[in-house]
Order: structure tokens, then C-alpha cells, then sequence
């Protein structure tokens, strides 16, 4: 008994061609064009305590480095209007680096303009660590410095 392999007609061909350089200029735009690292963003909604989140695209390869790429994003504050910003505006970082899975970070201090009857600084704190530790799984720890001094002891 012998099997017969069916057999493909020259439009096939071209239709499978067709396809296959399509998906590979598809491929080289994507590469040439990559939109960047996807990166997650929580804030507080400004109408309730719920916690919204927003999605970005950051550049791969930043001067500054992305975790502090990240962190000037993430200090700008929200695209949605009904979300409130992390820190005061006009918060920015001074200093951060990364020392084997600690991050030291100085922010100027302009976060604490905000009224201080109002405020939770933990609670902002809280979710800055929060934002950092869900888009950089290297860092473990997180040491916050404000101005040069220590914002508060961990409990």
C-alpha cells in the first residue's frame, strides 16, 4: 500500500509566502518600533480607598536607569483624573540607587507640603513601596530617605 502525500498548487506556494513575509516585516517593525517595558502604576482613587491601576510603556534603556525612570513616572502622578497622586506634586528624587537588593532613595521635600492633618505619609509610603516591589521583584528592601534624613523607623 502506498500513501500519497497530497500536493500543494502554486497559489498555495504564494499564499504561504505571502504570509510568512508578512509576519516577518511585522516582526522587524515591532523590534525597530518597541514601544518599551510595560510597567504598572497604583494609585488611590481620588472617590473612594480602592486602589486603580494604570498601565504604561517605559523606555528600555533610560539615562537615569529604569528604576528611577520608573519612580519620576510613578511621581507624576496618574493620567486618570480620578486617581490621586502618590506623593504632593512637585515631589521629586534627588538620589537612588540600588546596593545588592536594597534601594536607597532621597526625595526632596516637597511631599511633605501636604497638610499634615489630612495626610497619612505611611499610608503614602505604603503604596510607593508597594508600586516599587510589584515592577522591580530584585529589590527587597526599600530605605526612604526625605531631604537627606531618614523619613521614619520601620516598625
Amino acid at each position: 500500500m502506498k500513501i500519497e502525500t497530497p500536493k500543494l498548487k502554486r497559489t498555495s506556494y504564494a499564499i504561504l509566502l505571502v504570509i510568512l513575509a508578512s509576519l516577518i516585516i511585522s516582526l522587524v517593525i515591532w523590534f525597530i518600533r518597541f514601544p518599551g517595558i510595560r510597567r504598572s502604576f497604583i494609585y488611590q482613587s481620588s472617590d473612594s480607598e480602592k486602589y486603580r491601576i494604570e498601565y504604561r510603556y517605559l523606555p528600555a534603556k533610560t539615562v537615569q536607569g529604569p528604576i528611577q525612570n520608573y519612580i519620576d513616572e510613578l511621581l507624576l502622578g496618574p493620567i486618570s483624573e480620578h486617581c490621586s497622586p502618590i506623593f504632593e506634586k512637585g515631589t521629586k528624587v534627588l538620589s537612588c540607587f540600588k546596593k545588592d537588593n536594597t534601594l536607597y532613595i532621597n526625595l526632596s521635600d516637597d511631599l511633605l507640603k501636604a497638610d499634615t492633618q489630612t495626610t497619612d505619609y505611611r499610608k503614602q509610603i505604603e503604596l510607593f513601596e508597594k508600586n516599587v516591589f510589584r515592577n522591580f521583584g530584585s529589590i527587597n528592601k526599600i530605605e526612604l530617605f526625605i531631604d537627606g534624613k531618614t523619613a521614619f523607623d520601620a516598625d
